[in-house]
């Protein structure tokens, strides 16, 4: 469009007062006319000139809409005329413009210039999808890769890196770790191809590169490696979503389409994030229940409006389909045989007791003292025992896992038991991974050690109380492992006077297995005492055992004196 058409049009504009409201319309075919004849142009030049012209004002809504259907040009106002003006003369002068020459570059930039973009980016395509009479066009595509990586009925969340919410109070600073598709995620091609696909709806080529930038994006934002530290399979495919937003300055009317991708960790990779989300706060965990609601407890807000909108906002289907996915890591122990026992002793000329329990027996296994405590420090940290003084070259990990690092003596020592188990003709094991992860793969609940470390305690004044409940306590003994000492343990129960009472007389005389009164006693501890979270979590197998035709009580009883008497 030549610049002198743009000139000579500006004078023969309608007029709007800028007081008292007075205005004038002229027809379309009188500016044609005019241009016509000032510029000696074809018709059809002139025709087109005023009808993109025409088009351009419309944009702006600075032309009565009634005038426009008589193909008249009449603007609504005073102000809407100025704003003719002004984007008319800056187009038909080469030395004005709307921006700075600079204005829109990105490289360098500081964070107020990037605002600036944004700025009016984001008021004129916001106001192009509110004023839009139909379906607005998106400008700008993204294709995104989400992951979901779920543990214990929890998701871990990423805190955005564009934190800046001034329009948005609701948008939320945390996303599932992922992220947009770029250019060097699609792997040999054509980078002219790829660009023009990148900024196309629906292209098959970037949605078939979006595994490329989930690997990416888990190395970025967690340190997670492909292979080594997760594989991972498509969870959901999210119907095509539309919102204005963008990154920083590419703010614009945006089309998404997003694959989100269900995570499984690898024990490396397990191990490897729990260290990493106690390290970076950037990480949070988002229960499925703050996850469905879309905050936190502390106020933080999850940003996975598309999620949403994909469940058609019904936040129960959402933590319902969640529900349903398996964890991101399994921890399946080799040993998980019903009803079975295994009890472990101190001393290394004592045997291993294990089998089906009532039916144990000893175990014909050749431990050496060192084989042993190796054994003893896996059952204890599986059972979940504190340690004191832990060797510097281990770390204890959740599950039973134990890591042994620039320790080779240990390492060997580890792999040697491996092997005397696998051979051996008992029913666990220990499972290790690259000569560095070990853990004693048994069911922790049936793994139990020797009565001889326990004693239960009761105060004489209690005993001779009239109160129906006394405090009792259950103690276990500290132990040497070879990574370091497990620490004593004390619980304390509150039991009924009559029943430690009977505990008591268990102790203080043999009982026959088939009288009457004793096994009354077993039955009432089986029914209590036995099945206390704090009392199993101890490692005793059994308070009160049967052995040779007798009841009693398989620890030591200890009543003491009050201080003073």
């Amino acid at each position: 469009m030549p610049v002198s058409l743009i000139q000579s049009l500006i004078p023969h504009l309608p007029r709007f007062a800028e007081e008292d409201g007075d205005f004038y319309s002229i027809h379309r075919d009188e500016l044609i006319d005019a241009l016509c004849h000032q510029h000696e142009q074809e018709r059809s030049v002139c025709e087109n000139t005023i009808t993109l012209i025409e088009s351009l004002l419309n944009t702006l809504a600075v032309l009565n809409a009634e005038h426009l259907k008589r193909n008249e040009w009449c603007f609504v106002s005073f102000p809407a005329q100025l704003m003719a003006l002004s984007v008319l003369t800056a187009i038909s002068d080469h030395n004005s413009r709307l921006f700075a020459r600079n204005f829109w570059n990105t490289q360098g930039i500081s964070n107020d210039k990037k605002d600036q973009q944004r700025d009016v980016l984001r008021t004129l395509e916001t106001a192009r999808v509110k004023h839009h009479t139909g379906q607005a066009h998106p400008i700008r595509y993204c294709y995104v890769a989400w992951s979901i990586i779920k543990l214990d009925h929890q998701v871990i969340f990423y805190q955005r890196e564009d934190t800046q919410k001034r329009y948005d109070k609701s948008a939320g600073d945390y996303g599932l770790i992922g992220g947009r598709a770029n250019q060097n995620d699609v792997l040999n091609a054509d980078k002219v191809a790829v660009l023009k696909a990148l900024q196309s709806p629906h292209s098959a080529l970037i949605k078939d590169a979006l595994p490329e930038t989930l690997k990416r994006e888990l190395r970025e934002e967690a340190g997670l490696l492909f292979d080594t530290h997760y594989t991972f399979r498509p969870w959901r495919s999210l119907k095509p979503y539309q919102q204005v937003q963008g990154t920083a300055p590419n703010h614009a009317f945006t089309e998404y389409y997003l694959d989100i991708f269900q995570i499984e960790l690898t024990l490396e990779g397990y191990l490897y994030l729990l260290e990493k989300t106690k390290a970076d706060e950037r990480l949070e965990w988002f229960s499925l229940d703050e996850m469905a609601k879309g905050e936190t407890s502390d106020g933080k807000m999850a940003y996975i409006k598309a999620l949403f909108d994909d469940f058609g906002n019904d936040r129960t289907a959402l933590k319902t389909a969640l529900q349903e996915l398996p964890d991101s890591f399994k921890s399946t122990y080799l040993c998980q045989l019903p009803k079975y026992g295994l009890t472990l002793p101190i001393d290394h000329y004592k045997p291993l007791i294990a089998g089906v329990l009532g039916k144990e027996k000893p175990l014909d296994l050749n431990l050496s003292e060192y084989q042993l405590k190796l054994l003893l420090a896996l059952a204890a940290h599986l059972r979940g025992f504190e340690f004191e003084a832990l060797a510097q070259t281990i770390k204890l990990h959740p599950l039973g896992w134990l890591e042994v690092k620039h320790d080779p003596d240990l390492q060997r020592e580890l792999i040697q038991l491996v092997t005397l188990l696998k051979n051996a003709d008992v029913d666990f094991s220990i499972e290790a991974i690259r000569d560095t992860f070990f853990r004693l793969s048994i069911t922790p609940e049936i793994v139990q050690f020797d009565e001889s470390l326990f004693s239960f305690t009761v105060k004489q004044s209690d005993l001779d109380s009239v109160a129906t409940k006394i405090p009792v306590s259950i103690h276990r003994d500290a132990f040497e492992t070879t990574i370091g000492w497990v620490k004593r343990k004390t619980e304390v129960f509150k039991l009924t006077l009559e029943f430690v009472s009977r505990l008591r007389e268990l102790a203080e005389k043999d009982w026959n297995a088939e009288n009457e009164y004793a096994v009354r006693i077993e039955d009432a501890y089986k029914k209590g005492l036995h099945k206390e979270p704090k009392f199993c979590a101890l490692g005793l197998r059994s308070l009160i055992r049967r052995e040779d035709g007798m009841i009693k009580i398989a620890v030591s009883f200890q009543i003491t004196k009050t201080v003073g008497n």
